[in-house]
């Protein structure tokens, strides 16, 4: 277990757990200047940058050991959005923030966040008693005459969660990124995970417990948070990317906060990539404050309405805003404990729905699975839906309930009867052009990509026949690593919209050139030379690709640039330094570059 003091709990309201996960604000490393606990740093590398590789100032300040956080299995999951967590004592945050942000393979470095959490008809006793307001509220029994749900697998990536009642046998093995060993279980104060998961896939119509809203759905553990409720940004992302490496179709966060951070925003956008469907909680703040993950792009934001009442009106602690908030769910729900035993509202003092007189189950939190569990439903009807039908279904078959969300009140029977994109993406071209001469690593570029309906998921390339890389973020730019080959390659590149229909190119051939040109002065005063006047130098340079061009540089600076196969250039002494550095340099076809050895001149 992590030390609790480096942990900060925040947004737990007494007697009630209100949804999402609040971020706490940590802003400066000098938070924790003058004290030795641990301090979590979050890097991200700059392109080209090796994610795996151990950084050489982590290495002169004797920490090379600080970014194994997580081990290697956790490395290799950040190193899918170029990112690396580390741990340094907090007396020596600063230094070592300097010291990365002065190192050329840093593209940023920050102190790691810390989020917390707040918190066919069945004949399920909770349902039959008409204490599961909240399924009929959303239409789920009437779309259970359609489908009752399939294996679809759901990752909720929260305080873990047990395999205890109606969740027995539908609790795959998961992964716990707040300990980094294999037990997701839940060992929350509150088991907010074991709540989440129950309201997704509960086992219905088995005579006891309650009704979940996906039959068959099964529920992949990711725990991120510590039993206090509170873990750090990276955990989650390394979540988000773990449950999408699992093929979770579906992930739930039921976890928020104001911050937004780049290493989480782009772990979900490699989820979106993939095909899955984030859906997240819109927070409990009362307020329009955007909160996230959900208010990322190509997230699935819920808020609550007021499950009590009956009604479509937002829950007083409901986040909401119809820029960002998507769809709304009622927020006072029923729940499953660790202990199997369950809670549920039945009353407007809802005493009874607390657990040991201090929890109550309510909040977007708990809003937010059940849209997965909708979601789920429609991906049993229609499996080829990708994330982003599953959320259109739902976004689209919404009923309208106010200003304060974008679609409205989910509706679990219209969703299934939703249709899907068809139409595959189309581009103009790409670049490298047909027999392009190209080297080292390679942008592979379109003009014209469009998608009439959905818009652009990824972008993959193929190099051979075999997939060689991807592009799941604007301006989807795969790149080509011709690594030390010369001679022909021939590249295709697949383009795949949100909804999963899929364009490919044609095959098309470039030259891969990795050796460098020869180039030599032929003729040029000697080194160590007095000179004065226009000073000429003659060189001669040779490619089987051909040379592109042949450039004079004099203290570093490009003087004279030439294509003409003479490879004359020259320079005005009186317009330089006392001292002048002189060097040729030739460029191939390919761009492959070649200098000189230096020549000192001293003006006259």
């Amino acid at each position: 277990m992590k030390s609790s003091n480096r942990r900060a709990v925040v947004g737990v309201a007494a007697a009630s757990l209100l949804a999402g996960v609040s971020f706490a604000p940590v802003s400066v490393a000098s938070a924790a200047e003058g004290r030795a606990e641990p301090v979590r740093l979050v890097v991200s590398l700059s392109a080209g940058v090796d994610a795996e590789a151990t950084l050489p100032s982590l290495s002169r300040l004797g920490l090379a050991s600080a970014d194994a956080k997580g081990g290697s299995f956790a490395r290799k999951l950040l190193a899918e959005v170029r990112a690396k967590s580390i741990e340094v004592p907090g007396n020596k945050a600063s230094a070592v923030m300097a010291a990365l942000r002065s190192d050329p393979a840093v593209a940023s470095v920050r102190i790691d966040p810390v989020a917390t959490a707040s918190a066919v008809t069945p004949n399920d006793p909770l349902y039959t008693a008409g204490n599961q307001r909240e399924l009929g509220q959303v239409n789920v029994p009437a779309a259970w005459d359609t489908t009752t749900g399939a294996k679809i697998r759901v990752a909720v990536v929260d305080t873990g969660v047990s395999s205890v009642g109606d969740l027995a046998g539908k609790v795959l093995p998961g992964r716990d990124f707040y300990n980094y060993d294999d037990d997701a279980s839940d060992d929350g104060v509150f088991p907010h995970g074991t709540v989440v998961a129950s309201l997704i896939a509960a086992a219905p119509n088995n005579g006891s417990g309650m009704a979940g809203v996906c039959a068959q759905c099964e529920i992949l553990p990711v725990k991120v948070l510590g039993s206090g409720g509170s873990g750090h940004y990276t955990d989650i992302a390394e979540g988000v990317i773990y449950a999408t490496k699992q093929n979770a179709k579906i992930i739930n966060l039921s976890l928020g906060g104001p911050a937004s951070d780049p290493v989480l925003k782009d772990a979900i956008a490699y989820a979106n990539g993939k095909g899955a469907l984030v859906v997240a909680a819109a927070g409990n703040e009362g307020n329009t404050v955007k909160q996230y993950p959900a208010a990322y792009a190509d997230v699935l934001a819920v808020g609550g309405t007021n499950t009590r009442t009956g009604t479509n009106s937002r829950v007083s602690f409901s986040s909401y805003g119809s820029s960002w908030v998507d769809v709304a769910a009622p927020a006072i729900t029923a729940g499953m404990y660790n202990d199997a035993t369950y809670c549920y509202d039945t009353t407007s003092s809802p005493a009874s729905c607390r657990k040991d007189g201090n929890y109550k189950v309510q909040g977007t939190s708990f809003s937010a699975p059940l849209v997965s569990g909708i979601a789920a439903l429609v991906a049993s009807k229609n499996p080829k839906y990708a994330g982003w039908s599953l959320g259109n279904a739902i976004t689209q078959s919404a009923k309208p309930i106010g200003s304060w969300v974008k679609y409205g009140l989910v509706d679990a029977k219209a969703a299934l009867a939703k249709g899907n994109d068809t139409t595959a993406p189309t581009f103009t071209s790409f670049s490298p052009a047909a027999n392009a001469k190209v080297h080292g690593t390679v942008a592979v570029s379109t003009t014209g990509l469009k998608d009439a309906w959905s818009g652009i998921r990824n972008v993959d390339l193929y190099v051979d026949g075999k997939w060689h890389s991807w592009d799941y973020t604007s301006p989807f730019q795969p790149k080509l690593n011709t690594a030390k080959r010369n001679g022909a390659i021939k590249i295709q590149v697949r383009y795949t919209d949100k909804a999963g229909n899929i364009r490919w190119s044609a095959v098309r051939t470039v030259i891969a050139d990795n050796k460098v040109p020869t180039v030599t002065v032929t003729k040029a005063p000697a080194n160590k030379a007095k000179v004065k006047g226009t000073v000429t130098v003659k060189g001669k340079a040779s490619d089987a690709n051909g040379i592109a061009k042949v450039q004079l540089m004099v203290n570093g600076k490009v003087v004279a640039t030439t294509t003409k196969a003479s490879y004359s250039l020259s320079f005005k002494v009186a317009k330089q330094k006392k001292t002048m550095k002189v060097r040729v340099r030739a460029y191939d076809k390919a761009g492959n570059v070649k200098y000189t050895a230096t020549r000192t001149y001293k003006r006259a």
